[in-house]
């Protein structure tokens, strides 16, 4: 065996040592005394000469597969040409080269598919043996760790699904199911700066699903009520997004209002002069609102659109007299708009007004009205957003019932507004509708609501507190509610 192995490794050597010195040979002008493989004593005729090639070879019969011009004959083993016909065969040498790459290539990348298939890699043996392939093994590598990350959620492992996804990303800046993924995870885990990050990146690298993204990066923004981004993101997306250029310029319009930032809308307005002129308007009511002109900026909200450009126009109208102390101009305004605004919105509206002018006589036809709608999402949200502005158990108690009536399905899409009702339960009062509420949430999430209870404990308190902000993303919510919660007027200290 040990004879074997030596003859191998010498055969390897000599197929490119004597070919390459044979190469010279000839170069040089194949003289008999220059000869480099034949002993040099000898005469240098065929099959009289001997091989100094094979002195150490344990079988010299091996080396024939190197030079074919060794031959056997009584006297021994002898070269079968004159000493100037000695040659190299370069031709031989590459054959048995490339067979020698290919099965180490065949073993390697044997050993590979094999260490890929332990580590659970979803891939075939042609994926690795064939270089054109070789793109799809980053494609197996990002599906292995979106299933490790999916399992580490699973299993309540957040950092480790974190590493995961950061690992899917960086494979595939495009997985855009991935980024979000862990950019919501990093706002849940308080780096909300890493979140903003990729949320950048994504609006960016993904522009086909800019508008999405947008809408998702505001939830979180207004979550932990970080208004100059809020600004900067409303700002880009009122020039973008024109199907939904309204809840853009609600965003902004709030996040000037709740950081008192009237220059940032006179910027707005100097370096957007192709918005339109509804926004331009409104924008620059909202200007004169934060610089206390309410007498200058009356007249314009007290005038009524007889075709307004947006619905958008009456509800800002009404919502702002109605946030400075003018409801009787409010409930002309609503009568005259008229149809202009959407029932509910409308319902909810003159709701505001009569519990601003403590009409409960009007209230509560108002409040029947509302009460037959359809438990939608939109209701919902809409009910838990004025009773956590305005508590009143009263009105949460029949609105409770009719929730509870409609029986809503506890799922990934309700949860929002089952949390919403909880806290619409706290502010007013109710305990025992929040604790049922509660155990819910508890049954489909298979946790104790921990966060939900804390909101809950905040908002019982004086509001302003800078808690707030920081658990508030952890908890989803429908966005008009987030809007109620951070409008809350701050509780002066003492």
């Amino acid at each position: 065996m040990t004879g074997w192995l030596g003859d191998f490794f010498r055969f390897w050597w000599a197929l490119f040592y004597w070919n390459t010195r044979k190469t010279w040979f000839r170069l040089r002008g194949a003289h008999r005394d220059d000869c480099p493989c034949q002993t040099y004593s000898d005469s240098g005729q065929a099959l009289d000469s001997r091989c100094e090639a094979i002195l150490h070879w344990r079988e010299p019969a091996r080396f024939r597969r190197v030079c074919p011009l060794l031959t056997s004959t009584p006297q021994g083993w002898r070269c079968g040409v004159n000493a100037e016909s000695v040659r190299p065969f370069w031709g031989r040498a590459l054959l048995l080269g490339l067979a020698l790459g290919l099965v180490l290539y065949l073993a390697g990348t044997l050993a590979v598919y094999a260490a890929l298939r332990a580590a659970r890699y979803d891939t075939s043996y042609l994926t690795v043996v064939w270089p054109p392939r070789w793109g799809e093994l980053r494609a197996a590598q990002e599906k292995l760790y979106a299933a490790r990350a999916q399992q580490a959620l699973q299993a309540g492992k957040y950092q480790e699904a974190m590493l995961s996804l950061e690992m899917v990303t960086q494979l595939n800046p495009h997985n855009y199911a991935a980024a979000l993924a862990l950019a919501g995870l990093c706002q849940a885990a308080a780096q909300p700066a890493v979140a903003d990050h990729i949320y950048e990146r994504l609006m960016r690298d993904v522009p086909e699903q800019r508008r999405p993204t947008a809408q998702i990066w505001f939830r979180g923004l207004l979550a932990r009520a970080a208004y100059s981004p809020i600004k900067d993101l409303a700002t880009t997306m009122l020039n973008e997004d024109p199907a939904d250029r309204a809840a853009w310029l609600h965003a902004l319009l709030f996040a000037c209002r709740q950081t008192n930032d009237a220059d940032y809308l006179g910027t707005v307005l100097a370096q957007n002069p192709d918005l339109p002129v509804w926004c331009t308007q409104l924008i620059g009511l909202e200007q004169l609102l934060l610089q206390q002109h309410l007498d200058r900026a009356l007249p314009r909200l007290t005038h009524v659109e007889r075709q307004p450009a947006a619905g958008y126009i009456p509800y800002y109208q009404v919502d702002r007299l109605l946030q400075h102390g003018q409801p009787d101009a409010a409930n002309a305004l609503l009568r005259a708009y008229g149809s202009a605004l959407q029932p509910d919105e409308a319902a909810f509206l003159r709701l505001r007004v009569y519990q601003a002018k403590d009409w409960p006589a009007l209230a509560g036809p108002e409040i029947e009205t509302l009460l037959r709608y359809e438990m939608a999402p939109r209701i919902v949200a809409q009910f838990c957003s004025n009773l956590i502005s305005r508590p009143d158990p009263a009105l949460f108690a029949r609105f409770f019932a009719r929730f509870a009536a409609a029986n809503l399905a506890v799922d990934a899409n309700t949860v929002p507004l089952y949390q919403a009702v909880y806290l619409a339960a706290i502010v007013s009062g109710d305990g025992v509708h929040a604790q049922q509420v509660a155990a819910q949430i508890d049954r489909f999430t298979g946790s104790d609501a921990r966060v939900l209870r804390g909101v809950g404990e905040l908002l019982k308190g004086p509001s302003g507190d800078s808690r707030l902000p920081r658990i508030l993303p952890l908890v989803p919510l429908p966005t008009e509610v987030i809007y109620a919660i951070l409008a809350r007027p701050v509780t002066p200290t003492k």
